[in-house]
């Protein structure tokens, strides 16, 4: 018996960035084929697009790929952003599609760094010292010049990722630099890359110095601080401004022909929108997008920041749609898609999980029991959704009262947290009636009809305010599992320890 055909493609996610997809069989349909891509991409792929292929009928030219039987053996395919992606947005469902960010930083830090092209001469000259490292063991030796030329293309090349990279990033950097020219292997060290990675280091901060006076917003910020000729400002390595949470948009630059002033003007157009009847939601998100870099650097500058008065300048952070595409803005990530998506496919695990905690014993144990018997007793998605929301921070032994509030409470001195509105007397709310958005003792957003809707928006409005996470719900399993942010720490036992069984039973 002949073994069925196994379909090896290269596809293009990016000019620059491909990726090996291996499928057993062929796709039932093309639709099926973007969504296999998008899981094995997620979340780089998290927007509309459509797929082109090389037509092997006409030398190889990229054809629109438009039915599956068309589908190579072993090929190469192109993503395509659709054009009418933005237009979409006059339609009901406006907050569940992606909003393109404006700065030229569209990716996050990779799992695999890619190594620049060098010029010419380096190039050459790595050529033949990889050919000699190969039949000799021989390492290349450089020149002052040649080394400045690595080191400048590879701090471009981090750049493009971000300004303030973690010693972690730059060993992977350095690592990747040494394995794709095995010429430039150290000696002297164990890991063979260990003096570029001091290097890269070294090199970044130069780097950061020629961008700060070149006016680049993003590492300007931290310029001007205490030096020899400024002794009383404050400690240059005190209180850095840069991404904590995974942001790939931190302080973008104003837009092309536009400053403070005209962006102020334009600011003042969006308060007038917002408070028409009819609101204009396609004109808000192009003026909204249009001040991005205005309201990042009124968040950054501002420390610490009085919500409140940032929302009476910026009221259309208070509509849904904006607040996604805020988040879209800062983390090139669509809150709702990537959230949802994740979360349903790990609640058949994530409740297999509670069931068997749910027969222990323990205060947890028994609020995970009656949490799923009123489960049991109505089996809806947005239940099924709640309950997976409201026991993971009880799993993980990191409940929060003043995150989760009920009828009648106290929201003064909460800091963010979710209010819901009953219609009954019980301590277990998985259809509450409403719910609402509480940032710095403020209801932000109200009438949430869906408390997974409130929940989306408030983490959404972490990002969009720069606000910290509540305090005892430490592990960030929504930000780092679900959502894909890393930060790059390290994650808690019990966090690697449900990411590694989540992993191993999917």
């Amino acid at each position: 018996m002949t073994e069925p055909p196994k379909f090896i493609l290269r596809i293009f996610i990016a000019p620059e960035i491909a990726v090996k997809l291996t499928l057993t069989e062929r796709p039932n349909s093309v639709e099926d084929l973007i969504q296999t891509l998008q899981e094995k991409c997620r979340p780089r792929l998290d927007y509309v697009f459509t797929l082109n292929y090389e037509d092997p009928d006409f030398d190889g030219q990229l054809c629109c790929f438009v039915d599956i039987e068309d589908l190579p053996e072993k090929g190469t395919l192109q993503v395509v952003r659709s054009e009418d992606e933005n237009e979409s947005l006059q339609s009901s469902n406006t907050e569940m599609l992606p909003h393109l960010p404006i700065s030229d930083r569209l990716k996050s830090w990779p799992d695999i760094f890619n190594v620049p092209t060098f010029s010419y001469e380096v190039e050459h000259h790595l050529l033949e010292g990889n050919a000699a490292y190969e039949q000799s063991w021989k390492t290349v030796t450089l020149t002052r010049s040649q080394k400045s030329s690595i080191l400048e293309s590879m701090a471009t090349a981090i750049m493009n990722y971000k300004p303030y990279p973690t010693e972690k990033n730059i060993a992977m950097a350095a690592e990747a630099l040494v394995t794709a020219h095995l010429c430039l292997k150290e000696k002297s060290s164990a890991s063979g890359w260990y003096g570029w990675k001091w290097s890269l280091q070294y090199k970044m901060g130069n780097f950061r110095s020629k961008l700060a006076k070149a006016g680049c917003l993003e590492v300007a910020v931290n310029s001007g601080r205490r030096s020899h000729n400024n002794p009383d400002k404050e400690h240059p390595h005190h209180n850095i401004k840069k991404a904590k949470h995974a942001e790939v948009n931190y302080l973008p630059d104003f837009p092309k022909g536009h400053d403070s002033t005209s962006l102020e003007n334009v600011r003042i157009q969006i308060i007038q929108e917002v408070e028409r009847s009819q609101r204009n939601l396609l004109l808000i998100d192009k003026l909204m997008q249009m001040t991005f870099a205005l309201r990042c650097l009124e968040i950054i500058k501002e420390d610490p920041m009085i919500v409140v008065k940032f929302l009476q300048k910026w009221p259309a952070l208070c509509i849904d749609s904006q607040i996604c595409a805020e988040f879209h803005r800062i983390t090139n990530v669509n809150l709702r898609n990537q959230f949802y998506s994740e979360l349903d496919r790990r609640t058949p695990r994530m409740l297999n999980l509670f069931r068997q905690k749910a027969t222990r014993t323990g205060r947890g144990s028994e609020v995970l029991r009656n949490f799923l018997n009123l489960y049991d007793e109505q089996q809806d998605a947005d239940v099924k959704r709640t309950l997976v929301l409201h026991g993971l921070p009880i799993y993980l032994r990191e409940e929060d009262p003043q995150f989760l509030k009920s009828p009648e409470p106290d929201i003064s001195s909460t800091s963010v947290a979710i209010l819901t509105t009953v219609n009954e007397n019980s301590l277990i709310h998985l259809s509450p009636l409403s719910a609402a958005v509480v940032v710095e003792d403020e209801v932000v957003v109200s009438d949430i009809s869906k408390w997974a809707d409130a929940f989306v928006l408030l983490f959404g409005l972490i990002y969009v305010l720069h606000l910290d996470y509540p305090k005892r719900l430490i592990h960030t399993f929504i930000q780092k599992e679900l959502m894909g942010l890393e930060d790059g720490k390290q994650l808690k036992p019990c966090l690697l320890r449900l990411k590694n069984y989540l992993s191993l039973i999917e």
